[in-house]
């Protein structure tokens, strides 16, 4: 069985990356490319600022998505109570 390459995007068009696309077992020639993917390659490399987004008719460089950093639950508690000091003093009194 043939296969090819193709470049798999997430539901925003954002690159995820390489796959592969096996050829239809009933019409040789054709391929069966997974939902999201393309044909068409990105570029080879980019700004690290930057992320390849397919537009629905070529990849396009914009600002990469930027990720925020996971917070632990303490974190989050010790910052809450910091914003809630009467909080805290209840905490404190049992």
């Amino acid at each position: 069985m043939n296969q090819k390459t193709v470049y798999q995007t997430n539901y925003s068009g954002l690159f995820i990356g390489k796959t592969q696309a096996d050829e239809s077992p009933l019409q040789p020639g054709i391929f069966l490319i997974p939902a999201g993917c393309v044909e068409l390659a990105p570029p080879e490399s980019w700004p690290e600022d930057q992320w390849p987004r397919w537009n629905g008719f070529t990849w396009e460089l914009i600002q990469k998505p930027w990720v925020p950093e996971a917070i632990s639950a303490e974190a989050k508690l010790a910052e809450f109570l910091a914003q809630n000091p009467d909080v805290l003093q209840l905490i404190q009194k049992t």
